[in-house]
Formats: structure tokens, sequence, C-alpha cells
């Protein structure tokens, strides 16, 4: 004899069903945008392993083949050094190694000529180059740098018949990736705009990954969400320097107009995507604090974070081609539609996720291409309250 079915069972099971198929959704979305993740962080830096692997070789070649130097060690190193630590002010900052490299090269190799090598010509190599480094106010890691090849000098090379031969060659890669780093107007093209999808990927990640945790109450998760949103700030930081050698370096190199409009494309954006970074780690923190104290979220205020992270990825797409692709106003307007109106059950940290999710969606239209007042005006449009 069958046993009567509860009332709402079935709606029930349908309910768990809904939830489940949606939580596999998530979890495969999760894993693909991890993926394309990784991949951007390769390409990111492929084209500085490129870079940094043809300057070695160019300084190397001059060293050996130019200038006969029998085993070049300080040319292809110092080229890679000034090349792999110049971002922001890129010029200045190559100037900056190409003297903290040459200072402690010089130094070691004058007191390795003039009074041997011991325990205190060590001490006394790291203190008068990282001295005169600093006399020259180059910044703090630079001065280190200055102590280290001075150190690299005496130990590697404390021959006086190789004074100030060492200082030269250091000279030579320093100059070759100064080089480099000036007339190379690939990456100041590249550089911006790969950062810039690379960022937007991990913001869109980020959103995409809370909003599972806020679905499975899984507090590991969110908190792991968390770390990654507060990274966004250093990845942001990166950003806006090598924007800022872009800017720099226009001025000393000659770009085709498209080129010039691709790096205005980023450089527009700087400002409204910090705001949107900073108000995405406000709503990280919030859900975090919803599911440390067992408060419930609203679905319609989950949904709403994840599909802010697919507008995210579409964000990909306005920085890729230098328009904004089609449907995404109107994405971005359907989800101010669907947090236009407060949850009757929501609770504070629930409605700080909401607000968020709405300044979000102001600064996404910036980006776009609205003024502040204009994205305001069209966000509020659309408000139920």
């Amino acid at each position: 004899m069958d046993r009567p079915r509860r009332p709402g069972a079935s709606s029930a099971l349908r309910r768990s069903a809904a939830l489940g198929s949606a939580a596999l959704d998530l979890s495969a979305e999760i894993s693909r945008r991890e993926a394309r993740r990784r991949s951007a962080a390769l390409r990111a830096r492929a084209y500085l392993i490129v870079q940094c692997a043809l300057a070695a070789a160019v300084a190397y070649s001059i060293a050996r083949y130019v200038f006969d130097v029998a085993v070049p060690l300080f040319a292809p190193v110092a080229a890679m050094i000034t090349l792999g630590m110049t971002h922001g002010q890129r010029l200045r900052r190559a100037l900056e190694i190409t003297v903290g490299v040459g200072v402690g090269v010089f130094v070691g190799e004058i007191i390795v000529h003039w009074l041997g090598m011991g325990w205190w010509q060590v001490a006394l190599i790291v203190g008068i180059s990282m001295t005169i480094a600093a006399a020259l106010d180059v910044g703090p890691l630079l001065i280190t740098q200055a102590g280290v090849q001075g150190l690299i000098v005496a130990l590697l090379s404390a021959n006086s018949t190789l004074a100030f031969g060492r200082w030269f060659e250091a000279l030579i890669g320093s100059t070759v990736g100064l080089a480099f780093a000036a007339i190379v107007p690939t990456s100041t093209v590249l550089r911006p705009r790969v950062r810039a999808i690379a960022l937007l990927r991990d913001v869109s990640d980020v959103l995409t990954r809370t909003a599972a945790a806020m679905t499975h109450k899984d507090q590991a998760a969110v908190e792991k969400a968390l770390v990654d949103a507060r990274a966004t700030e250093v990845a942001f930081n990166g950003l806006k320097g090598v924007t800022d050698d872009s800017r720099e370096i226009l001025r000393l190199t000659p770009l085709s107009t498209r080129r010039k409009a691709a790096i205005a494309t980023v450089a527009s954006m700087l400002e409204p995507l910090d705001r949107a970074i900073r108000n995405m780690r406000v709503l990280n923190r919030r859900a975090a604090v919803c599911l440390q104290t067992g408060e419930d979220v609203p679905a319609p205020y989950i949904r709403a974070v994840a599909e802010l992270g697919a507008a995210t990825e579409m964000l990909v797409h306005h920085v890729e081609r230098g328009t904004p692709p089609p449907g995404l106003r109107a994405e971005l307007l359907e989800i101010a539609t669907h947090t236009g109106a407060r949850a009757p059950e929501a609770t504070l940290s629930a409605e700080v996720i909401r607000a968020q999710v709405r300044s979000m969606l102001v600064d996404y239209l910036m980006i776009v291409g609205d003024t502040a007042e204009e994205a305001r005006a069209q966000v509020r449009s659309v408000c139920t309250d």
C-alpha cells in the first residue's frame, strides 16, 4: 500500500533539484573561470618573459662579440633586472636600477682590486654600495640591489685583473634593458590591456564564487573569495602602473591612432574600476559576516551577485574591442531592476550587499562611457522601493 505524500513534498523536491542544478552550474562556471584566469595570467607574463629573454641575449652578444668579454655574466643579469622591475614611471625606474647595479659592481671591483677579499671587505662593499645608492635617492629595493651586486662581484669575480671590467659589463646590460624598456612600443599597448582583462576576470571570478558560497552557506569558500578580493588591490596598482608607463612612453614613441585609443580606453576606466573593486570588497566582507552570524541572504540578492559576475566578464570584451558588447547595458539595468526593491526578510548585512551591487552597477555604467550623474540616474530609474 502506497503511503500518501505529504502536502508540498513534490514542490520541496523540485526546489531541492533546482538548487542542486544551480549549484552544479555555478561550480562548472567557477572551474571554467579559474582555467581562464590562469591562462590570462600566463599570457600577461608571456610578453615580459620574451622581452627579458631577448634583452639578455642582446646584452650577452654585445659583451661577448663586440667587447670580447670571455664569460659575460653581469650584462644579461643587469638587462633582466632592469626590465623585470620596471612598471610605473618605467624610464625613471630603469635609470634607478642602472645606477644601483652600476654602483654595486663598481664599488665591488674597486675594493677587491685594491684591498683583496675577506669578511671585513664584504661588510665594506655592502656598506659603501648601499650608502652611495641611498645618497643618489633611488628606491629602497634598489639600494639593496646595489649591495647585492657588489657582493656578487666580490664573491664571483674576485680577480684584480678584471678590475672595472664587470662594472662595464653591468653597464652594457643595464643600457640594453633601458633601451628595451624605452623603444619597444608593443608593450605600451599590450600590457595595460592584458592586465585590465586579467583584473576584470579576477573580479568576475570573485563575484561568482561569492554567490556560490552564499548559496551553499560555505564559510571557507567565502573567506577564500574575500582573500582574493583583497588581492585585487595589488593587481589594480599594477594596472595603474603599466598605464602610467604607456602615457610616459607615448611622449617618446610615435604610435598609431588606434593604439593610442586602446590605451585611452584603459586609462579612462581606472577611476570607476577602482571604485568598483572597493565596493566588491565591501560586498565580500558583508557576505562573510552573513555566513558567520547565520543570516540568510535573500535569493534575489544572491542571484544579482552572480549576474554581476557575468556582466563583469562582458566588460572584458569592452577592453578587448574598445566598445561595449551588445546587451551589456541592458544586462546592467536588468540587475538594477532585480535589486530595486528591498526584500522584506533582508537583514542589515544583506542590505549592504544589495547596496554594493547597485553601486557597482553605477561604476560599470561609467566604465562603458556614462557620466556619474547619468549612471546614477539610470540605476535609480528602475528602483521600485
